[in-house]
């Protein structure tokens, strides 16, 4: 199989493999401070195929030490290596030959930062927080992002499931008062846990439709389509559906990652 398309694979299956960040050692990434060009041969003369633009995140992983770009429903990638070009694969659903991006160009283009799960401290519990997109565009506004604090008793949250008999549960973590991130884009919130989003446990192998609502108090509850509410203690990773969010990790105070893209604050 072309590796290109088992990236593509690994990369719609994140949701339900990607272990949280280590609040420690966090994540090694790249934050694209100018266009970078890649071209179709390892020459510069060679003609331009692709540009990836200033503002947008890769991710290293750990165990293959290539570079990944958080795609939903894609997969976009960059393989680290000796030389003088690094191999680039645009985004695809499918193999796509390599591109070749210059190594100098690449170190000239792009910062070095690390990635965490973790809150930062002066981060404050209830505040919210504008963050927008380095470069916004018609695809991606402005984040409004808060940390909630859990105050119901035996919240559980499914983290490990058998995708082969029903997303029956295999393993539950009890969360009760520990904090989440609520990441809003106009009327679309989402919640997340350790830098993975979240969704109700009734909802594992299509049982419930109901979405997850978590109150200014730190209440869980579930609510129909019809604005209709029940309180819930049962929470899940997502699992078995797509992700609206795919990477979530704070640089900083100031600067988070969302998906592919770096976003600054605006205000507090």
């Amino acid at each position: 199989m072309k590796k290109t398309v088992i990236l593509l694979v690994a990369a719609m299956l994140s949701w339900t493999l990607l272990p949280a960040q280590s609040a420690k050692s966090g994540d090694e990434g790249f934050v694209f401070v100018s266009p970078l060009k890649s071209h179709s041969k390892k020459s510069l003369k060679s003609p331009v195929k692709s540009t990836i633009e200033a503002g947008r995140v890769a991710v290293k992983s750990n165990e293959s030490g290539e570079l990944a770009f958080s795609l939903i429903d894609a997969a976009e990638s960059m393989t680290l290596g000796s030389g003088s070009f690094y191999e680039y694969f645009p985004p695809a659903q499918d193999y796509v030959p390599a591109e070749f991006v210059s190594v100098a160009e690449f170190k000239k283009d792009t910062r070095e930062v690390r990635i965490y799960s973790e809150v930062p401290a002066s981060i404050e519990c209830g505040k919210r927080y504008v963050f927008k997109p380095q470069y916004p565009s018609e695809y991606r506004t402005s984040a409004t992002v808060r940390v909630i604090r859990l105050t119901g008793k035996g919240v559980t949250l499914v983290t490990d499931v058998d995708p082969e008999n029903d997303f029956t549960p295999l393993r539950t973590e009890d969360i009760s008062g520990k904090a989440l991130i609520e990441v809003s884009f106009g009327d679309n919130i989402i919640y997340l846990y350790n830098g993975q989003p979240l969704m109700l446990a009734s909802n594992l192998g299509g049982r419930d439709y109901s979405t997850l609502e978590v109150d200014d108090n730190g209440a869980t509850y579930a609510k129909d389509e019809d604005g209709n509410r029940q309180a819930t203690t049962k929470l899940s990773y997502v699992f078995g559906e797509i992700p609206e969010i795919g990477y979530f990790g704070w640089i900083s105070d100031t600067e988070l990652v969302i998906d592919d893209e770096l976003f600054i604050l605006a205000t507090h």
